[in-house]
C-alpha cells in the first residue's frame, strides 16, 4: 500500500489512533514497513459508549508490547452536551498539548479517499466551497507541528482488504452507522448510492476540489489586486461595482488582514447591507467592527464598540448597533435622532403617560447588555417616539409601517 510520507527518519511521529480500521491499519503499516524514528501513540476516549473503555486498554497494552509511548485522553463531555465539534476540538487541543510535550514534529491521522469524498460533498452541500480550499490537505501546519494524512489517497475498500489479509485487529464504533451526524448521512445516504450507479463516478469530486483551488487562487489575486493601496477604509461604490464573488473575497482578505475569519454566512450579511440603500450600520468582528456609513465601509478597532448616535434626514433604512430602522414619514417630520439610553430618559407611552426608560427595560426583562445598544428615537422635537421593538408610538408593524425597528444581524462572526 502506497503511503504519503513527508517526514525524515529522525523526526519523531504520532499517530492519532481511535482504534478503528483506519487508524490501526495505519498503525500496521508504521510498525512494520514504514516505521519512522520514533513512534508515540495519542488516544482519545470519547466517553460516549460503554466499550471505549476497553478499546483504550488494548490500545494502551498494544503499545507497551511493542515499545512505543501512549497517551490517552478521556473526554468528559456530557451526553446532553456532545457534539462532532465540540468532541474535535477537545481531541485537537489533547494534540496540541502532546505534540508540546514530546517535541514531537509530525502528527499523523487516518483520512483516508472516502473521507475526502465525503469533505468535499459536505463542503458543496453546506454552502461552505468558496471562500478557500476545499478537501481535506494531504499536509497542513498546526502550531509548531505538521499534520500528515498518509492514507488520503488509499479507499476505504483497500484499506478494509489490507486489515483482513494481515489480521489487523480494530474496532467497530456502532455510532458509525447513525445517520443523525451529517457526516455519517453523507457517508451511507448519498456516497453509498453514488457508487453504485454506474453513470456516476465519485473520483471526479477530486477534480472538482483541484479545480475549485485554481479558481480560489484567481480570486484571491483578483481580491488582492482590488485592496492594493487600500488600507482600512474602502470605496462602498467600487466595491458594489465587483461582481459577488469577488466582493466575497475582497471581504474575506480585507478582514483576515486583521486577524478575524468570519463564516460565509456573515460575510454575506455584511455584502447585503453594503448592496443595499442602508446609509449607516456596523457589525462586530472579533476585535474590532465593521462600520458603512454612506459611500465608505470602515475597519474600526474595539470590540463591541457601539455607536451612540445617529442623525436620520429622510425616508430610508439604517442600522443601528443590530438594529434596522426604516423610516417613510412625511417630510416635515424630519430629522429623527436615534441614540442610545440617557439617565432620566422618559417616553410617553399612550394610554398610560410617561414612563421611565429604565423602569421600561426592567419590565420587560431586557438584558443590561443590550439596554445599552438598544435604539431610542426621537423626532424633531427631541420627544421620544420609539425604544427599540419594545414601543413605538407610531404604532406597530402590523397596524403601521411609517417607522419600523427590527432586531437583526445577530450572528456571531
Amino acid at each position: 500500500m502506497e503511503l504519503f510520507r513527508p517526514w525524515g527518519e529522525h523526526e519523531t511521529v504520532a499517530l492519532a489512533i481511535s482504534g478503528g480500521v483506519d487508524s490501526m491499519v495505519l498503525y500496521h503499516l508504521l510498525s512494520t514497513t514504514h516505521a519512522p524514528g520514533r513512534l508515540i501513540l495519542l488516544h482519545v476516549n470519547h466517553g460516549q459508549r460503554a466499550a471505549s473503555v476497553e478499546e483504550a486498554a488494548y490500545i494502551e497494552k498494544m503499545a507497551q508490547q511493542a515499545g512505543h509511548l501512549c497517551e490517552v485522553e478521556t473526554l468528559s463531555i456530557p451526553p446532553d452536551a456532545f457534539s462532532q465539534e465540540r468532541a474535535r476540538q477537545a481531541r485537537y487541543h489533547f494534540f496540541d498539548v502532546m505534540m508540546r510535550r514530546h517535541g514531537a514534529d509530525v502528527l499523523i491521522t487516518a483520512h483516508h479517499l472516502d473521507d475526502q469524498y465525503e469533505t468535499i460533498l459536505h463542503s458543496l452541500l453546506s454552502g461552505r466551497h468558496l471562500p478557500g480550499a476545499m478537501g481535506i490537505p494531504a499536509e497542513r501546519c498546526r502550531k509548531g507541528y505538521r499534520i500528515v494524512r498518509p492514507l488520503i489517497s488509499v479507499s476505504r475498500e483497500e484499506i478494509e482488504a489490507y486489515a483482513q489479509r494481515h489480521g489487523v485487529v480494530h474496532f467497530e464504533d456502532e455510532t458509525n452507522s447513525r445517520t443523525d451526524y451529517t457526516r455519517n448521512y453523507i457517508r451511507h445516504r448519498l456516497m453509498k448510492p453514488i457508487k453504485e450507479s454506474a453513470n456516476l463516478q465519485e473520483a471526479h469530486l477530486i477534480r472538482l476540489r483541484d479545480d475549485m483551488a485554481e479558481i480560489d487562487d484567481i480570486l484571491q489575486a483578483e481580491a488582492e489586486a482590488f485592496l492594493e493601496g487600500r488600507g482600512k477604509t474602502l470605496p462602498r461604490d467600487d466595491f458594489n461595482a465587483q461582481k459577488h464573488i469577488i466582493r466575497l473575497y475582497i471581504m474575506q482578505a480585507w478582514l483576515k488582514a486583521e486577524g478575524v475569519e468570519p463564516r460565509r454566512r456573515y460575510l454575506e450579511e455584511i455584502m447585503s447591507v453594503i448592496a443595499s440603500d442602508t446609509a449607516n450600520a456596523s457589525f462586530e468582528a472579533g476585535e474590532m467592527s465593521i462600520v458603512i456609513s454612506y459611500d465608505h465601509i470602515t475597519r474600526r478597532q474595539g470590540e463591541g464598540e457601539n455607536e451612540s448616535m445617529l442623525m436620520i434626514e429622510g425616508d430610508g433604512s439604517h442600522v443601528f448597533n443590530g438594529y434596522r430602522i426604516t423610516s417613510r414619514l412625511e417630510p416635515h417630520q424630519y430629522p429623527l435622532m436615534v441614540r442610545t439610553k440617557e439617565s432620566g430618559d422618559r417616553m410617553q407611552i399612550p394610554g398610560l403617560g410617561t414612563k421611565k426608560l429604565s423602569r421600561i427595560f426592567i419590565d420587560g426583562k431586557v438584558p443590561k447588555d443590550e439596554r445599552e445598544k438598544m435604539p431610542v428615537i426621537l423626532d424633531s422635537d427631541r420627544q421620544i417616539i420609539a425604544l427599540g421593538e419594545i414601543y413605538n408610538i407610531m404604532g406597530s408593524k402590523e397596524m403601521n409601517s411609517r417607522l419600523l425597528i427590527e432586531k437583526e444581524f445577530t450572528d456571531e462572526p
